[in-house]
């Protein structure tokens, strides 16, 4: 079973208090670690939207902090002072621990997470909050998120089936009529333009109902890293909740940031082994596995033989 913790760490105790008197709209909330250079761009960036400017107490800006050596605390509290709650965790904890331990930080009914390396352009999170209200059984948000360079990022995702995963880890994924199939072929064709019921959005910019996280329970803290939100989306619609794609809400995100480096495709594929074993039991995931492992044995014979085919027309 997993742990979800929710002690609060150290908070910035005049911001909490003052959080605590003004109850806010939306918690925005944004782990750091050692990105003393994004997490400020970000909270400059929801500070000079029109939305928070113009409307006193609509967001509570909440920044978790996993143990940062780079000197971002004295940066932020120098910079924000008591325009945002600092939570202290003391160590790197990884995304999903750090977003838990903000939680308690605010009061909001709604929680938006928000990446260092992500933005909002103006409007979006009322946008978000009018579209939820406006469907009760909506659980989480997310906006239509773009690039740096203003292209269309993949803003959300369908859960793995069995079939897709398979397509997806063995040689067969790649024969065209079953490309499609491997790749989630409704979202690929879909012109990403219009409100959509979706199986998840990603974690670089949602938004969340307080009380459905309250009842399915904070993340699951096992993912260190990548697959939080995706169990967290599986947690929300086995309880009958929905997700919902909003791309009157917009954002944009740099990708990867501060998360890890050269660490991210181990993080990635452990954090997909442990949603694999969770949610669909270790048959699966070992089914799975030995797939995986014989498109890596057709790949490295294919070189071979290229290897050796190239050789001998050389040696002619």
């Amino acid at each position: 079973m997993a742990t979800w913790t929710h002690s609060l760490g150290r908070i910035s105790r005049a911001a909490a208090c003052r959080a605590s008197a003004n109850v806010a709209t939306v918690d925005v909330i944004i782990v750091n670690w050692n990105d003393r250079t994004r997490t400020p761009a970000a909270i400059d960036s929801l500070l000079a939207l029109g939305e928070v400017a113009h409307e006193l107490g609509f967001v509570h800006i909440v920044v978790s902090d996993n143990g940062s050596t780079d000197g971002s605390l004295p940066l932020l509290r120098e910079r924000f002072g008591e325009r945002i709650t600092i939570v202290e965790n003391g160590a790197n904890l990884g995304f999903g621990a750090g977003v838990n331990r903000a939680v308690p930080a605010g009061t909001a009914p709604f929680i938006f997470l928000l990446n260092p390396d992500a933005s909002v352009r103006d409007g979006a999170l009322q946008e978000l909050v009018s579209f939820m209200q406006q469907r009760p059984r909506c659980a989480i948000a997310g906006p239509k998120i773009y690039e740096e360079d203003g292209s269309l990022a993949g803003s959300c995702g369908e859960f793995d089936s069995w079939s897709g995963a398979f397509l997806r880890s063995s040689a067969w994924g790649e024969w065209p009529p079953l490309r499609r199939y491997a790749n989630g072929a409704s979202l690929r064709e879909w012109d990403y333009h219009s409100p959509r019921r979706v199986d998840l959005v990603i974690g670089a910019a949602l938004m969340i109902r307080r009380n459905v996280l309250e009842r399915v329970g904070l993340f699951d803290e096992r993912f260190f890293m990548y697959h939080e939100e995706v169990d967290l989306a599986k947690r929300v619609a086995e309880a009958g909740y929905e997700v919902w794609y909003v791309p009157s809400a917009e954002a944009t995100h740099a990708g990867q940031g501060s998360s890890g480096g050269k660490n991210v495709e181990r993080y990635k594929r452990e954090s997909r082994r442990k949603y694999w074993v969770k949610h669909y039991g270790l048959m699966w995931y070992y089914s799975l596995s030995a797939a995986l492992a014989a498109r890596y044995v057709l790949y490295a014979g294919a070189l071979v033989g290229s290897a050796l085919l190239a050789r001998r027309l050389l040696a002619r």
